[in-house]
Protein backbone atom coordinates (compact mmCIF):
# COMPACT_ATOMS: atom_id res chain seq x y z
CA UNK A 1 0.00 0.00 0.00
CA UNK A 2 1.30 3.58 -0.84
CA UNK A 3 0.39 6.81 0.64
CA UNK A 4 1.80 10.51 -0.42
CA UNK A 5 2.46 12.42 2.89
CA UNK A 6 2.72 16.37 3.02
CA UNK A 7 4.89 17.76 5.78
CA UNK A 8 4.17 21.19 6.58
CA UNK A 9 7.34 23.47 7.52
CA UNK A 10 7.63 27.02 7.68
CA UNK A 11 9.18 28.57 5.08
CA UNK A 12 9.68 25.18 3.31
CA UNK A 13 7.40 24.33 0.18
CA UNK A 14 7.00 20.63 0.35
CA UNK A 15 6.81 18.33 -2.36
CA UNK A 16 5.34 14.98 -1.78
CA UNK A 17 7.00 11.85 -0.74
CA UNK A 18 5.88 8.72 -1.53
CA UNK A 19 6.47 5.72 0.99
CA UNK A 20 5.48 2.79 2.52
CA UNK A 21 2.51 3.40 4.90
CA UNK A 22 4.60 2.46 7.91
CA UNK A 23 2.76 1.93 11.33
CA UNK A 24 5.42 3.16 13.43
CA UNK A 25 3.95 6.52 15.72
CA UNK A 26 6.80 8.82 14.52
CA UNK A 27 5.62 8.75 10.83
CA UNK A 28 2.23 9.97 11.91
CA UNK A 29 2.54 13.87 12.72
CA UNK A 30 -0.15 16.76 13.01
CA UNK A 31 2.06 18.19 10.22
CA UNK A 32 0.95 15.57 7.98
CA UNK A 33 -2.09 14.12 5.63
CA UNK A 34 -2.27 12.07 2.84
CA UNK A 35 -4.30 11.81 -0.63
CA UNK A 36 -6.43 9.71 -2.08
CA UNK A 37 -8.24 10.36 -5.77
CA UNK A 38 -6.83 14.15 -4.99
CA UNK A 39 -9.06 14.86 -1.93
CA UNK A 40 -6.61 14.99 0.94
CA UNK A 41 -7.41 12.92 4.13
CA UNK A 42 -7.22 13.89 7.53
CA UNK A 43 -7.33 12.16 10.91
CA UNK A 44 -9.98 13.73 13.35
CA UNK A 45 -9.82 12.52 16.91
CA UNK A 46 -13.67 10.67 17.36
CA UNK A 47 -13.72 9.18 21.55
CA UNK A 48 -11.37 8.25 24.22
CA UNK A 49 -12.01 4.39 25.87
CA UNK A 50 -10.83 2.80 28.86
CA UNK A 51 -8.74 -0.02 28.79
CA UNK A 52 -10.69 -3.69 28.16
CA UNK A 53 -12.76 -2.12 25.30
CA UNK A 54 -13.37 -4.23 22.06
CA UNK A 55 -13.39 -3.07 18.86
CA UNK A 56 -15.69 -5.56 16.54
CA UNK A 57 -16.93 -6.06 12.94
CA UNK A 58 -12.79 -5.58 11.29
CA UNK A 59 -11.03 -7.11 8.63
CA UNK A 60 -7.75 -6.59 9.99
CA UNK A 61 -5.42 -4.80 12.13
CA UNK A 62 -1.81 -3.67 11.54
CA UNK A 63 0.50 -4.08 14.35
CA UNK A 64 4.01 -2.71 13.58
CA UNK A 65 4.74 -4.58 10.23
CA UNK A 66 2.42 -7.42 10.05
CA UNK A 67 -1.53 -7.20 8.93
CA UNK A 68 -3.07 -9.73 10.85
CA UNK A 69 -7.07 -10.83 9.98
CA UNK A 70 -9.66 -10.59 12.86
CA UNK A 71 -13.47 -10.16 13.07
CA UNK A 72 -12.78 -8.17 16.54
CA UNK A 73 -10.41 -7.23 19.19
CA UNK A 74 -9.92 -6.41 22.97
CA UNK A 75 -7.23 -3.77 24.17
CA UNK A 76 -5.18 -2.17 26.86
CA UNK A 77 -2.00 0.26 27.44
CA UNK A 78 0.85 -0.92 28.65
CA UNK A 79 4.13 1.07 29.76
CA UNK A 80 2.80 4.35 28.49
CA UNK A 81 4.89 7.86 28.44
CA UNK A 82 3.18 10.89 27.66
CA UNK A 83 4.61 12.85 24.68
CA UNK A 84 6.56 16.14 25.98
CA UNK A 85 5.27 19.37 24.71
CA UNK A 86 6.50 22.29 25.94
CA UNK A 87 5.55 25.76 25.66
CA UNK A 88 6.17 29.63 24.14
CA UNK A 89 4.19 32.86 25.42
CA UNK A 90 3.16 34.38 22.54
CA UNK A 91 2.49 38.15 23.64
CA UNK A 92 1.16 39.77 20.23
CA UNK A 93 0.09 38.10 16.96
CA UNK A 94 1.65 40.37 13.87
CA UNK A 95 -0.34 41.28 10.65
CA UNK A 96 1.83 41.04 7.47
CA UNK A 97 2.42 44.23 7.11
CA UNK A 98 3.72 44.56 10.39
CA UNK A 99 6.50 42.23 9.68
CA UNK A 100 8.47 45.36 8.58
CA UNK A 101 8.51 46.52 12.19
CA UNK A 102 9.06 42.99 14.02
CA UNK A 103 12.46 43.64 15.60
CA UNK A 104 11.07 47.04 17.24
CA UNK A 105 7.97 45.72 18.50
CA UNK A 106 9.70 42.57 19.70
CA UNK A 107 12.50 44.97 21.76
CA UNK A 108 9.60 46.53 23.05
CA UNK A 109 8.57 43.09 24.91
CA UNK A 110 11.53 42.29 25.51
CA UNK A 111 11.40 45.90 27.46
CA UNK A 112 8.12 45.43 28.98
CA UNK A 113 8.02 41.49 30.16
CA UNK A 114 12.36 41.40 31.23
CA UNK A 115 12.11 37.85 28.47
CA UNK A 116 14.15 37.80 25.32
CA UNK A 117 11.40 37.87 22.64
CA UNK A 118 11.59 36.47 18.84
CA UNK A 119 9.45 36.07 15.94
CA UNK A 120 7.89 32.53 15.80
CA UNK A 121 6.10 31.55 12.53
CA UNK A 122 2.85 29.10 13.23
CA UNK A 123 2.03 27.65 10.25
CA UNK A 124 3.29 26.74 6.48
CA UNK A 125 3.11 27.29 3.40
CA UNK A 126 2.00 24.31 1.81
CA UNK A 127 1.16 22.46 -1.76
CA UNK A 128 -2.35 20.32 -2.42
CA UNK A 129 -2.21 19.11 -5.91
CA UNK A 130 -1.32 22.20 -8.01
CA UNK A 131 -2.43 24.81 -5.50
CA UNK A 132 -0.17 26.40 -2.89
CA UNK A 133 -2.10 28.02 0.37
CA UNK A 134 -0.33 29.40 3.51
CA UNK A 135 -1.93 29.21 7.01
CA UNK A 136 1.17 31.11 8.51
CA UNK A 137 0.39 33.55 11.59
CA UNK A 138 3.32 35.51 12.79
CA UNK A 139 3.91 36.31 17.22
CA UNK A 140 6.04 37.43 19.29
CA UNK A 141 7.10 35.20 21.24
CA UNK A 142 9.48 34.25 24.49
CA UNK A 143 12.49 33.10 22.98
CA UNK A 144 12.39 30.24 26.15
CA UNK A 145 9.81 27.47 26.08
CA UNK A 146 8.32 26.24 29.08
CA UNK A 147 6.76 23.15 30.71
CA UNK A 148 3.20 23.22 31.24
CA UNK A 149 2.59 24.04 34.63
CA UNK A 150 5.06 27.24 34.30
CA UNK A 151 3.64 28.31 31.46
CA UNK A 152 0.12 28.78 32.68
CA UNK A 153 1.89 30.63 35.65
CA UNK A 154 3.32 33.13 32.94
CA UNK A 155 0.38 33.39 31.08
CA UNK A 156 -1.96 34.41 34.50
CA UNK A 157 0.74 37.34 34.94
CA UNK A 158 0.84 38.80 31.19
CA UNK A 159 -2.67 38.43 30.86
CA UNK A 160 -2.95 40.45 34.42
CA UNK A 161 -0.38 42.59 33.22
CA UNK A 162 -1.82 43.79 29.75
CA UNK A 163 -5.12 42.81 29.65
CA UNK A 164 -6.02 44.17 26.17
CA UNK A 165 -3.50 41.91 24.57
CA UNK A 166 -4.24 38.38 23.57
CA UNK A 167 -1.41 36.57 25.25
CA UNK A 168 -1.89 33.05 24.83
CA UNK A 169 0.70 29.93 24.53
CA UNK A 170 1.79 28.10 21.26
CA UNK A 171 2.44 24.11 22.13
CA UNK A 172 5.56 22.65 20.46
CA UNK A 173 6.61 19.13 20.08
CA UNK A 174 9.57 17.48 21.09
CA UNK A 175 8.70 14.24 21.40
CA UNK A 176 6.37 11.83 20.67
CA UNK A 177 4.37 9.38 22.88
CA UNK A 178 5.52 5.62 23.67
CA UNK A 179 3.66 3.15 24.43
CA UNK A 180 2.78 -0.40 24.10
CA UNK A 181 -0.84 -2.26 23.32
CA UNK A 182 -2.15 -6.13 24.57
CA UNK A 183 -4.19 -7.36 22.05
CA UNK A 184 -6.25 -10.07 21.94
CA UNK A 185 -8.38 -10.98 18.75
CA UNK A 186 -11.58 -13.36 18.74
CA UNK A 187 -9.76 -16.19 18.44
CA UNK A 188 -7.81 -16.20 21.36
CA UNK A 189 -4.57 -14.82 19.94
CA UNK A 190 -2.56 -12.62 21.98
CA UNK A 191 -0.11 -9.68 20.16
CA UNK A 192 2.07 -6.84 21.66
CA UNK A 193 1.91 -3.75 19.42
CA UNK A 194 3.94 -0.50 19.62
CA UNK A 195 2.26 2.76 19.97
CA UNK A 196 -0.40 2.60 17.94
CA UNK A 197 -2.70 0.23 16.27
CA UNK A 198 -4.43 0.79 11.99
CA UNK A 199 -7.68 -0.97 11.85
CA UNK A 200 -9.56 -1.70 8.77
CA UNK A 201 -13.11 -2.00 9.14
CA UNK A 202 -16.08 -3.58 7.93
CA UNK A 203 -19.18 -2.08 7.10
CA UNK A 204 -21.07 -1.50 11.20
CA UNK A 205 -17.42 -0.85 12.36
CA UNK A 206 -18.07 -0.71 16.27
CA UNK A 207 -16.38 0.08 19.45
CA UNK A 208 -17.58 -0.57 23.05
CA UNK A 209 -20.89 -0.56 21.65
CA UNK A 210 -20.57 2.72 19.30
CA UNK A 211 -21.54 2.17 15.74
CA UNK A 212 -19.06 4.39 13.39
CA UNK A 213 -19.59 5.55 9.94
CA UNK A 214 -17.12 3.64 7.03
CA UNK A 215 -14.15 5.17 7.02
CA UNK A 216 -10.87 4.02 4.90
CA UNK A 217 -8.70 3.29 8.24
CA UNK A 218 -9.04 4.13 12.09
CA UNK A 219 -6.86 4.34 14.07
CA UNK A 220 -6.30 3.54 18.49
CA UNK A 221 -3.58 5.74 20.10
CA UNK A 222 -2.85 5.07 23.39
CA UNK A 223 -3.19 8.36 25.66
CA UNK A 224 -3.01 7.29 29.28
CA UNK A 225 -1.85 4.30 30.92
CA UNK A 226 -6.04 3.80 30.80
CA UNK A 227 -7.43 4.43 27.54
CA UNK A 228 -6.69 5.00 24.25
CA UNK A 229 -8.18 7.72 21.57
CA UNK A 230 -10.06 6.22 18.44
CA UNK A 231 -9.18 8.30 15.43
CA UNK A 232 -10.63 8.22 12.11
CA UNK A 233 -8.77 8.79 8.71
CA UNK A 234 -11.08 10.28 6.41
CA UNK A 235 -11.45 12.42 3.24
CA UNK A 236 -11.87 16.43 4.41
CA UNK A 237 -15.41 16.28 2.49
CA UNK A 238 -16.42 13.17 4.30
CA UNK A 239 -15.60 14.78 7.62
CA UNK A 240 -17.58 18.24 6.37
CA UNK A 241 -20.64 16.02 5.81
CA UNK A 242 -20.89 15.45 9.63
CA UNK A 243 -19.68 18.73 10.90
CA UNK A 244 -22.22 20.52 8.99
CA UNK A 245 -25.25 19.49 10.75
CA UNK A 246 -23.60 20.69 14.08
CA UNK A 247 -23.31 23.97 12.99
CA UNK A 248 -26.45 24.97 10.85
CA UNK A 249 -29.84 23.29 10.81
CA UNK A 250 -31.43 21.50 8.55
CA UNK A 251 -34.39 23.73 7.59
CA UNK A 252 -31.73 26.32 6.50
CA UNK A 253 -31.93 27.13 2.58
CA UNK A 254 -29.11 25.22 0.14
CA UNK A 255 -27.43 28.21 -0.84
CA UNK A 256 -26.63 28.94 3.13
CA UNK A 257 -25.66 25.26 4.04
CA UNK A 258 -23.25 25.74 1.26
CA UNK A 259 -21.72 29.01 2.70
CA UNK A 260 -21.39 27.43 5.73
CA UNK A 261 -19.43 24.26 3.91
CA UNK A 262 -17.21 26.45 3.07
CA UNK A 263 -16.61 28.53 5.92
CA UNK A 264 -16.16 25.33 7.78
CA UNK A 265 -13.18 23.59 5.17
CA UNK A 266 -11.85 26.69 5.61
CA UNK A 267 -11.06 26.70 8.90
CA UNK A 268 -10.04 22.82 8.56
CA UNK A 269 -7.48 24.47 6.60
CA UNK A 270 -6.45 27.45 8.44
CA UNK A 271 -6.16 25.63 11.45
CA UNK A 272 -3.93 22.23 9.84
CA UNK A 273 -0.57 21.40 12.14
CA UNK A 274 -1.58 24.45 14.69
CA UNK A 275 -3.44 22.57 17.04
CA UNK A 276 -3.08 18.90 18.65
CA UNK A 277 0.69 19.05 17.66
CA UNK A 278 1.27 16.36 20.08
CA UNK A 279 -1.27 13.87 18.60
CA UNK A 280 -1.80 11.77 15.50
CA UNK A 281 -4.91 13.61 14.85
CA UNK A 282 -5.53 17.01 13.21
CA UNK A 283 -8.78 18.10 14.55
CA UNK A 284 -10.72 16.75 17.57
CA UNK A 285 -14.70 16.21 17.67
CA UNK A 286 -15.70 19.16 19.75
CA UNK A 287 -16.18 22.74 19.47
CA UNK A 288 -12.29 23.78 20.51
CA UNK A 289 -11.86 22.12 16.75
CA UNK A 290 -15.52 21.49 15.02
CA UNK A 291 -17.97 19.83 16.14
CA UNK A 292 -18.58 16.71 14.22
CA UNK A 293 -21.99 14.62 14.16
CA UNK A 294 -20.55 11.00 14.54
CA UNK A 295 -23.58 8.42 15.59
CA UNK A 296 -26.34 9.56 13.60
CA UNK A 297 -27.68 9.39 9.65
CA UNK A 298 -26.93 12.43 7.91
CA UNK A 299 -29.54 14.34 5.47
CA UNK A 300 -29.12 14.34 1.63
CA UNK A 301 -29.23 17.87 2.01
CA UNK A 302 -26.15 18.34 4.30
CA UNK A 303 -24.05 16.21 1.41
CA UNK A 304 -25.19 18.28 -1.05
CA UNK A 305 -23.84 21.54 0.40
CA UNK A 306 -20.79 19.44 0.96
CA UNK A 307 -20.87 18.19 -2.76
CA UNK A 308 -21.63 21.26 -4.69
CA UNK A 309 -18.76 22.92 -2.68
CA UNK A 310 -15.84 20.46 -2.88
CA UNK A 311 -12.32 21.19 -2.53
CA UNK A 312 -13.39 25.84 -2.21
CA UNK A 313 -12.21 27.45 0.36
CA UNK A 314 -12.02 31.54 1.17
CA UNK A 315 -8.16 32.74 0.46
CA UNK A 316 -6.67 36.29 1.17
CA UNK A 317 -3.95 37.94 -1.54
CA UNK A 318 -4.19 34.71 -3.78
CA UNK A 319 -2.91 32.08 -1.62
CA UNK A 320 -3.29 33.13 2.11
CA UNK A 321 -5.96 30.61 3.98
CA UNK A 322 -8.43 33.24 5.85
CA UNK A 323 -9.40 33.04 9.08
CA UNK A 324 -13.60 31.91 8.71
CA UNK A 325 -15.22 32.24 11.95
CA UNK A 326 -19.35 32.84 12.26
CA UNK A 327 -21.83 33.49 15.37
CA UNK A 328 -25.71 32.91 15.46
CA UNK A 329 -26.47 36.07 15.25
CA UNK A 330 -24.51 39.48 14.30
CA UNK A 331 -27.83 41.53 14.96
CA UNK A 332 -27.10 43.74 12.04
CA UNK A 333 -23.27 45.14 12.30
CA UNK A 334 -20.51 42.40 12.32
CA UNK A 335 -17.66 43.34 14.68
CA UNK A 336 -13.63 43.72 13.75
CA UNK A 337 -11.68 40.91 14.81
CA UNK A 338 -9.41 42.82 17.19
CA UNK A 339 -12.15 44.43 19.03
CA UNK A 340 -13.36 40.84 19.95
CA UNK A 341 -10.03 38.57 20.47
CA UNK A 342 -7.19 41.53 20.24
CA UNK A 343 -5.24 39.58 17.41
CA UNK A 344 -4.12 41.25 14.49
CA UNK A 345 -6.09 43.40 12.00
CA UNK A 346 -7.36 41.01 9.55
CA UNK A 347 -9.14 43.01 6.62
CA UNK A 348 -11.40 40.65 5.62
CA UNK A 349 -12.45 40.45 9.23
CA UNK A 350 -13.63 43.70 9.95
CA UNK A 351 -17.12 45.18 10.70
CA UNK A 352 -20.05 44.80 7.73
CA UNK A 353 -23.48 46.23 7.89
CA UNK A 354 -25.76 42.77 7.49
CA UNK A 355 -28.60 44.93 5.29
CA UNK A 356 -28.79 45.76 1.70
CA UNK A 357 -28.10 49.47 2.63
CA UNK A 358 -25.96 50.81 5.44
CA UNK A 359 -26.91 52.79 8.23
CA UNK A 360 -25.88 56.19 8.84
CA UNK A 361 -24.43 55.42 12.84
CA UNK A 362 -21.70 54.85 14.27
CA UNK A 363 -22.54 52.15 16.77
CA UNK A 364 -19.29 53.09 18.75
CA UNK A 365 -21.99 55.71 20.41
CA UNK A 366 -24.40 55.17 22.69
CA UNK A 367 -26.79 57.47 20.93
CA UNK A 368 -26.48 55.64 17.92
CA UNK A 369 -26.40 52.03 19.31
CA UNK A 370 -30.05 53.17 21.07
CA UNK A 371 -31.36 54.07 17.82
CA UNK A 372 -30.17 50.81 16.22
CA UNK A 373 -31.50 49.04 18.97
CA UNK A 374 -34.71 50.25 18.52
CA UNK A 375 -35.16 49.63 14.84
CA UNK A 376 -35.30 45.70 12.94
CA UNK A 377 -32.36 46.44 10.80
CA UNK A 378 -30.63 43.41 9.35
CA UNK A 379 -30.88 39.68 9.35
CA UNK A 380 -34.74 40.31 8.45
CA UNK A 381 -35.44 40.11 11.61
CA UNK A 382 -36.07 36.15 11.15
CA UNK A 383 -39.45 34.62 13.27
CA UNK A 384 -36.12 31.97 14.46
CA UNK A 385 -34.00 34.55 15.28
CA UNK A 386 -34.53 35.27 18.84
CA UNK A 387 -31.40 37.32 19.74
CA UNK A 388 -31.61 40.02 16.89
CA UNK A 389 -32.93 42.14 19.75
CA UNK A 390 -33.33 41.14 23.13
CA UNK A 391 -33.45 42.06 27.09
CA UNK A 392 -32.22 40.75 29.79
CA UNK A 393 -32.92 41.53 33.56
CA UNK A 394 -31.21 40.96 36.96
CA UNK A 395 -32.70 42.03 40.30
CA UNK A 396 -29.70 44.06 42.78
CA UNK A 397 -29.11 41.02 44.29
CA UNK A 398 -28.15 39.08 41.41
CA UNK A 399 -25.62 41.15 39.53
CA UNK A 400 -24.01 41.95 42.88
CA UNK A 401 -23.25 37.95 43.42
CA UNK A 402 -21.97 37.73 39.81
CA UNK A 403 -20.01 40.75 40.16
CA UNK A 404 -18.60 40.14 43.31
CA UNK A 405 -17.70 36.60 42.44
CA UNK A 406 -14.85 38.93 40.35
CA UNK A 407 -13.95 41.43 43.06
CA UNK A 408 -15.56 42.70 45.69
CA UNK A 409 -17.33 45.66 44.78
CA UNK A 410 -20.35 45.65 47.39
CA UNK A 411 -23.38 47.10 45.22
CA UNK A 412 -23.14 47.82 41.88
CA UNK A 413 -23.84 51.45 41.54
CA UNK A 414 -23.28 51.89 37.40
CA UNK A 415 -21.50 50.10 34.85
CA UNK A 416 -19.56 52.11 32.16
CA UNK A 417 -19.22 51.05 28.70
CA UNK A 418 -15.58 52.60 28.07
CA UNK A 419 -14.53 51.16 24.76
CA UNK A 420 -17.29 49.61 21.75
CA UNK A 421 -16.42 48.19 18.77
CA UNK A 422 -18.03 48.87 15.56
CA UNK A 423 -21.13 46.55 16.33
CA UNK A 424 -21.51 47.86 19.40
CA UNK A 425 -20.10 45.18 21.46
CA UNK A 426 -18.41 46.47 24.52
CA UNK A 427 -14.43 45.31 24.61
CA UNK A 428 -13.60 47.13 27.77
CA UNK A 429 -15.97 47.87 30.79
CA UNK A 430 -16.15 49.18 34.24
CA UNK A 431 -18.18 48.15 36.84
CA UNK A 432 -18.48 50.89 39.93
CA UNK A 433 -19.88 49.56 42.91
CA UNK A 434 -20.27 50.92 46.53
CA UNK A 435 -16.97 49.91 47.68
CA UNK A 436 -14.76 49.47 44.41
CA UNK A 437 -14.67 49.16 41.32
CA UNK A 438 -13.11 47.06 38.05
CA UNK A 439 -12.08 46.82 34.52
CA UNK A 440 -13.25 43.45 32.42
CA UNK A 441 -11.27 43.74 28.92
CA UNK A 442 -13.01 41.33 26.31
CA UNK A 443 -16.42 40.74 24.52
CA UNK A 444 -16.17 37.10 25.90
CA UNK A 445 -15.13 38.05 29.13
CA UNK A 446 -17.60 40.61 29.50
CA UNK A 447 -20.76 38.13 28.54
CA UNK A 448 -19.26 35.39 30.87
CA UNK A 449 -19.32 37.48 34.16
CA UNK A 450 -23.21 38.84 33.35
CA UNK A 451 -24.42 34.92 33.28
CA UNK A 452 -23.32 34.41 29.98
CA UNK A 453 -25.03 37.21 28.18
CA UNK A 454 -26.07 36.69 24.68
CA UNK A 455 -23.79 39.65 23.51
CA UNK A 456 -21.62 42.71 24.65
CA UNK A 457 -23.62 44.80 22.11
CA UNK A 458 -25.87 46.19 24.71
CA UNK A 459 -27.28 49.30 26.80
CA UNK A 460 -27.60 49.30 30.30
CA UNK A 461 -29.93 50.90 33.02
CA UNK A 462 -31.20 50.47 36.30
CA UNK A 463 -35.62 50.58 36.74
CA UNK A 464 -36.10 50.18 40.39
CA UNK A 465 -34.58 47.60 41.83
CA UNK A 466 -33.55 45.48 38.40
CA UNK A 467 -30.81 46.22 36.00
CA UNK A 468 -31.92 45.75 32.41
CA UNK A 469 -30.05 45.03 29.48
CA UNK A 470 -30.89 45.82 25.87
CA UNK A 471 -29.18 44.30 23.33
CA UNK A 472 -28.49 42.77 20.02
CA UNK A 473 -27.14 39.45 18.95
CA UNK A 474 -26.14 36.25 19.98
CA UNK A 475 -22.13 35.95 20.05
CA UNK A 476 -19.11 37.85 19.30
CA UNK A 477 -20.05 39.05 15.88
CA UNK A 478 -16.62 38.11 14.10
CA UNK A 479 -17.56 37.15 10.47
CA UNK A 480 -20.50 35.13 8.99
CA UNK A 481 -23.76 35.89 10.83
CA UNK A 482 -25.66 32.63 10.49
CA UNK A 483 -29.06 34.21 11.03
CA UNK A 484 -27.91 36.57 8.04
CA UNK A 485 -26.86 34.00 6.12
CA UNK A 486 -30.18 32.04 6.59
CA UNK A 487 -31.79 35.25 5.57
CA UNK A 488 -29.52 35.97 2.11
CA UNK A 489 -30.24 32.68 1.19
CA UNK A 490 -34.12 32.87 1.79
CA UNK A 491 -33.98 36.20 -0.70
CA UNK A 492 -32.08 33.72 -3.01
CA UNK A 493 -28.71 34.64 -3.17
CA UNK A 494 -26.61 32.40 -3.54
CA UNK A 495 -23.54 31.13 -0.95
CA UNK A 496 -20.84 32.99 -3.62
CA UNK A 497 -22.67 36.53 -2.50
CA UNK A 498 -23.30 35.54 1.22
CA UNK A 499 -19.11 35.06 1.80
CA UNK A 500 -18.17 38.22 0.02
CA UNK A 501 -20.75 40.24 2.09
CA UNK A 502 -19.19 38.60 5.27
CA UNK A 503 -15.53 37.61 4.25
CA UNK A 504 -14.83 41.20 1.90
CA UNK A 505 -11.86 40.90 0.41
CA UNK A 506 -11.56 37.16 -0.08
CA UNK A 507 -11.74 34.66 -2.54
CA UNK A 508 -13.27 31.41 -2.88
CA UNK A 509 -10.77 29.13 -4.95
CA UNK A 510 -10.65 25.39 -5.23
CA UNK A 511 -7.81 24.08 -3.91
CA UNK A 512 -8.76 20.23 -5.42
Amino acid sequence: MRKYIFFFLCFIFVSALSADISKEFDFLHSASFSFKNSIPYIRVLVKSYENGTTIENINSFECGEKEINAKSLTFSVRNFTPAVVKYRIAFQELAQNELKTHAEKSKLWSLKTGMETEVFVHGAIFSINKSTIDNREYFIVSKELFEKSKAEELLNKFREMFPDYSIVSIPVHEANAKSEIKVETDDGKKYNCRNLLLIHPKSGFMAGGDVYPDGRNYYLAPSAVSKSELVIEDSVENILERILPGEMFLSAPLETLKAQAVAARTDIFMQLGKRHVSEIWHICSEVHCQKVIWNSKIDKKFVQAVKETEGEVLLFNGTHVARAPYCSSAGGRTEDIRNVWFTAEKPYLTGVWDGDEPLDLDLSKEEDLKKFLESDYGEDNLKMNKRHRWKVEFPQEKIDELLNSRKKIGKLKEIKALQRGVSGRIYKIEFVGTSGKFTIYGELNIRKLLDNLYSSAFLAHKDGDTWVFEGAGWGHGVGMSQMGAVSLGKKGRDFRFILKRYYPKTDISKIY
